[in-house]
């Protein structure tokens, strides 16, 4: 399998992952804040650590290489990030999969993808330049799309449609959409971390491991720096709610169970598209990010539909069908521009 054909593999898979971690947030109502201590601690420590430590000989000998500023700045970012992680999980519950998922991808795949872009020298040169400019235009265009069919649903949708998908109405359903714009920012902070954090990744490559496995190495950095907000928070819900017993006599199986899971694909999406950027190279930050917004969106949008979000809005719907094949499109220009590098 030549290098083009996995890394096209490995974005799907990414972006599968990416638009699937979601529905388990979905099917967990009650002391939403035990359920998000458990993602948090498996999610961005002890999945992002084993899977880089099974792969990678000496991690934190690769993490050493790089400088107090560079840790510095990786962990802020990856904090912020870690802020608007818990904003997202806040949307999802107020409106819906599909909707939240359009919002804060668009908004992560452009800032994430440009900000990466313009640190590179030389960049308005690159043979692959107006095709990334134009793959990441006509993505904007699909999200607008599919935001719009997410507003036109919640126009149409009824009462009860809107309580059985739920899907938030009023003041909360306003709010979802901040905390999805705002998920979206931090989202694009979690790359430039990611990227910053590069000669943690070059410093395991000299190890002898491959550069799409020692790619794992960046994000032990930038997760940890997410963990810290994200486990003070579900701790203070915890003890704010009184709902640690949540924990040990209302069905602990299931809490474990959905936040591992949910944990695993979230992290599989990273992991996965570290992967795939990896081996595109110099751009593949730039590039396999949109790449990997863009499939997930659509698998979430499928899920969405799958979960009774779309149910009674036959024009939503098929509002929602076009933009995500005008994501589909954005996608093939983007994949074209990934064999001009």
């Amino acid at each position: 399998m030549n290098n083009f054909i996995l890394s096209i593999f490995l974005i799907i898979l990414a972006g599968f992952f990416q638009g699937t971690f979601g529905l388990g947030m979905k099917k967990f109502t009650p002391a939403w804040e035990s359920y998000w201590l458990i993602f948090s601690i498996f999610g961005l420590t002890v999945i992002p650590f084993i899977w880089a430590r099974i792969l990678v000989p000496d991690v934190f000998g690769a993490i050493s290489v790089l400088s107090a500023g560079t840790i510095f700045y990786s962990f802020l970012f990856g904090a912020m990030w870690g802020i608007s992680a818990i904003l997202f999980g806040l949307a999802i519950n107020y409106v819906g999969v599909s909707l939240s998922f359009g919002i804060c991808m668009s908004t992560g795949a452009l800032v994430g993808s440009l900000l990466p872009l313009f640190q590179i020298e030389d960049f308005n040169n690159k043979p692959s330049f107006l095709y990334i400019i134009l793959g990441l235009l006509i993505m904007t265009i699909g999200v607008i799309v599919i935001t719009y069919a997410g507003n036109l649903r919640n126009k149409l949708q009824t009462s009860e449609d809107s309580v059985k998908s739920g899907i938030k109405k009023g003041i909360f359903f306003k709010l979802g959409i901040l905390f999805s714009i705002a998920a979206g920012i931090g989202a694009a902070l979690q790359n430039v971390s990611y990227t910053s954090a590069a000669p943690a990744i070059n410093a395991a490559v000299l190890q002898g491991v491959k550069p799409q496995n020692a790619s794992l190495v960046a994000w032990i950095v930038v997760l940890f720096g997410g963990f810290i907000p994200n486990f003070t928070y579900s701790v203070y819900l915890l003890t704010k709610n009184k709902s640690w017993n949540v924990l040990i006599t209302k069905k602990p199986a299931r809490i474990y169970i959905l936040g591992i899971i949910t944990a695993f694909c979230w992290f599989a999406a990273l992991g996965v598209y570290g992967q795939s950027a990896a081996i595109m190279g110099e751009m593949g930050p730039v590039i396999c990010w949109t790449m990997f917004f863009a499939i997930s969106l659509i698998f979430s949008s499928f899920w969405g539909i799958r979960a009774g979000e779309w149910k009674g809005t036959k024009l939503a719907y098929k509002v929602l069908i076009s933009g995500n094949i005008i994501l589909i499109i954005s996608w093939i220009i983007l994949g074209y521009a990934n064999t001009l590098m």
